[in-house]
């Protein structure tokens, strides 16, 4: 596995087939996964390991789906280090996507079907042998078949251990060498001693044998793994859905004669021109140049109907050509693409831990050391009251007590919450945000591209004596050409060729300023556009004034249509308990009126930056928890700042740095859906940790006690895993606004990339 060449930015672990690592400046970064993750302790060992590298600036592991992130300095350490250590830790390194990604996959499902199943045909066969020494307990046996029978358990028992158990034992023997208490030590300790017992036994031909609690500890241990493993794959059905969207190669266009050639993805730059065929994969963020484009872009925004894209338009990386070829212009870099951003987001939520699930890991963590001491102690009560009864004892409090359940309460109910969000269109990009958008009260509101179409139209232009209206809007059109603010799109209709500005400066929340022709000109907001304070000549319902050194030389009506879903988003809201709020820097006029229409008190007009900043935080100091929706550059300071946030997939790059989720579809109908899903999601989270609590508090006085043998503390532990697994699977189905879970977008596979558009049930 090679890293990129220092200075040649490369795509992420995440990207293509063989490439799962970045060097850029000095910097790298890698995401891969790694086999025999099991937990906390797993994690808390990769994070040390790796932390003691130098030049190692960051490592997230995530438990669920064995994925570790890091981010190092190349010039301190390299890749192959960083693997290496991993390794010596006993763990797999392999990559996320790709053909080796998917044998790995296919190999692990196989490896675990076939030690289940070896663990199920030796328990069953196990257990017929051992019914005929527990029937010779109570009415006597001959010695001699007992003897035969128990060699015979032994003879089967043993390839279960050593094949079956192999995973197991490797765990918890990796555990004592990094000098940590994973579940994995207590589970093999618990083997280890039962089968030697059993066979000192056997060979001196008395004392009991546990050989059948070996072999149905082993299988149904294992059955709760394939059930966490399918899971585990599961929670990265997303991101690899992402990750396998961009194919290795582009047809490029040569500049000076228009032969096509076929080059790797990194090599193309901006203003590059691509050929895309019907049925390709559009493989970078750009423009239609000749042909009209039709697009399926579900992966990327969640609709599933067709998009027409006409010359000029923009493409998404990452969407599919499904109408005639297309000639397209390259616009960013295929690491700056949006698909590229959106992995990233979601690579950065996979790795990060919620609060939540860390309270969970401490108390896993700790529990395994309590084990071993009260083990300890029941084998020293049972010596002075019981000797002959200790061993099965101390055999059935370590098999009961495995944290194993405790330790997966909470991840594999994000992981299926996550999944159940990207299908209503909304990607989790922090690990917290599940969490917070559970626990929010309010819900703050901007107003332009988030409760309205964003696709602004100017409707009335005054001038000065002096200057026509086609004059003033190309003059506001060249000021707008690089901004990204949703009103921009209102002027740049108006453009003209031989007007430009190229030194535009933009101020959030205020407007913008640059020379065309020389001359100083700023768009915005009245107290931005005339900075020396001076009177205006027009009407106050323009509110974005266009000004010179000579004062306002012309005034424009914007404004924008609401969204269609906007008063059924607003009702499902409200209908959840949870209070509105509009914050807007927009005028009083189209504030107030969009308030009316969907019933919004006290909306907030002309507010800048600070001033949403300031809003937020009197909410908060009043108690509140609050979710903010926005989309744009002035949005960014507030998002950061509000408990849980959510960025219109649209917007800005700064909007989605900034929040934790993104709306990727252009609709916010998913958004009750959402905080439903959230909040049913934390009560699921709460009922595993009970329930995992309230089991191991059940079944150690037991064990403890001698009521429970050791055969009954391995069925209890492993269906409390299973029980822990699957109450979590509810959220993917549950009907929390009583209709049906949507279902994700289908389409027609490409025949050279298999695109995993829906998570799988």
């Amino acid at each position: 596995m090679k890293t990129a060449a220092s200075g040649k930015p490369h795509r992420t672990a995440v990207s293509l087939e063989g490439h799962w690592a970045s060097e850029s400046d000095g910097q790298g970064h890698v995401v891969f996964n790694a086999e025999g993750i099991r937990c906390a302790n797993c994690a808390r060992s990769i994070r040390n390991g790796l932390g003691a590298l130098p030049g190692v600036t960051g490592t997230e592991v995530n438990v669920v789906n064995g994925r570790v992130s890091v981010s190092w300095n190349s010039h301190l350490t390299s890749l192959g280090a960083i693997l290496a250590i991993v390794a010596d830790l006993g763990f797999k390194p392999v990559p996320l996507v790709g053909a080796a990604a998917a044998a790995a996959r296919r190999e692990e499902r196989r490896a675990s079907l076939k030690r289940i199943g070896l663990a199920g045909l030796g328990s069953v066969q196990i257990m017929m042998y051992a019914a005929g020494l527990y029937t010779g307990a109570f009415h006597g046996i001959d010695p001699a078949l007992a003897g035969f029978l128990k060699w015979t358990c032994l003879l089967i028992a043993t390839p279960v251990l050593l094949y079956s158990g192999a995973p197991i034992l490797r765990g918890g023997l990796h555990d004592i060498r990094r000098r940590t208490l994973g579940m994995d030590v207590t589970v093999s300790l618990a083997l280890v001693l039962a089968f030697v017992a059993s066979v000192f036994n056997t060979a001196r031909g008395q004392g009991e044998v546990y050989f059948d609690s070996v072999t149905m500890f082993i299988f149904f241990l294992l059955v709760g793994r394939h059930v966490e493993m399918k899971g585990r794959h599961q929670a990265a059905s997303v991101t690899d859905a992402l990750a396998r969207a961009l194919p290795a190669t582009a047809t490029r266009l040569r500049a000076a004669t228009d032969d096509a050639e076929r080059v790797p993805l990194e090599q193309l730059r901006p203003g590059d021109r691509l050929r895309v065929a019907t049925g390709e994969i559009i493989p970078v963020d750009g423009t239609v140049l000749a042909g009209i484009a039709l697009v399926d872009e579900s992966l990327v925004t969640g609709e599933s109907a067709a998009r027409q894209r006409a010359p000029g338009e923009a493409l998404l990386g990452g969407s599919i050509n499904t109408g005639s070829a297309i000639t397209l212009q390259v616009t960013s870099a295929p690491n700056a693409s949006a698909l590229h951003s959106l992995v990233r987001l979601l690579e950065r939520a996979q790795g990060e831990r919620p609060r939540i699930g860390l309270a969970a890991e401490r108390m896993a963590s700790w529990f395994v050391l309590r084990i071993l001491v009260l083990t300890a102690l029941v084998a020293i009560a049972w010596a002075f009251v019981d000797p002959s009864r200790a061993f099965p004892a101390v055999l059935a409090v370590l098999v009961a007590t495995c944290p194993c359940a405790l330790s997966l309460a909470t991840p594999v109910a994000i992981a299926a919450a996550t999944s159940r969000l990207a299908r209503l269109g909304v990607l989790v990009t922090r690990s917290d945000a599940v969490e917070g958008l559970a626990q929010v009260d309010t819900v703050i509101l901007d107003k332009t591209g988030t409760l309205t179409t964003g696709h602004p139209r100017v409707l009335e232009t005054q001038t000065r004596e002096g200057l026509s209206s086609g004059m003033a809007l190309s003059i506001a059109a060249a000021l707008e050409e690089s901004s990204r603010h949703p009103v921009a799109q209102a002027f740049r209709a108006h453009g003209a060729r031989e007007i430009r500005c190229g030194d535009a400066r933009e101020f959030p929340g205020d407007g913008i300023e640059g020379h065309v022709d020389g001359r100083l000109w700023r768009l915005g907001k009245p107290a931005f556009a005339l900075q020396d304070g001076r009177a205006h000549p027009f009407t106050e319902d323009a509110g974005i004034l266009l000004a010179d050194a000579s004062g306002g030389a012309a005034a424009f009506v914007v404004s924008d249509e609401l969204r269609p879903d906007a008063g059924e988003t607003v009702a499902g809201l409200r209908a959840l308990g949870l209070e509105l709020r509009l914050a807007s820097g927009d005028r009083e006029g189209p504030v107030a009126h969009v308030a009316r229409r969907l019933g919004i008190a006290r909306p907030a007009a002309r507010l800048r930056p600070e001033d949403k900043l300031t809003l937020l935080r009197e909410l908060q100091a009043g108690g509140h928890r609050v979710l903010m929706i926005g989309d744009g550059m002035n949005d960014g300071p507030v998002l950061a700042a509000a408990q849980v946030s959510m960025a219109m997939g649209h917007g800005s790059s700064i909007a989605h740095a900034a929040a934790d989720l993104l709306l990727l579809r252009d609709s916010l109908a998913s958004l009750p859906e959402s905080v439903a899903v959230a909040r049913r999601t934390l009560v699921i989270i709460r009922q595993n940790l009970r329930w995992s609590v309230a089991y191991n508090l059940a079944a150690v006085p037991l064990a403890a006690l001698g009521l429970m043998p050791p055969w009954i503390a391995a069925i209890g532990m492993s269906l409390s895993s299973l029980l822990v697994v699957m109450n979590a699977r509810r959220v993917l189905s549950a009907d929390v606004l009583g209709r049906k879970p949507p279902q994700g977008p289908r389409r027609t596979p490409d025949p050279h990339h298999t695109l995993a558009t829906e998570a799988p049930q």
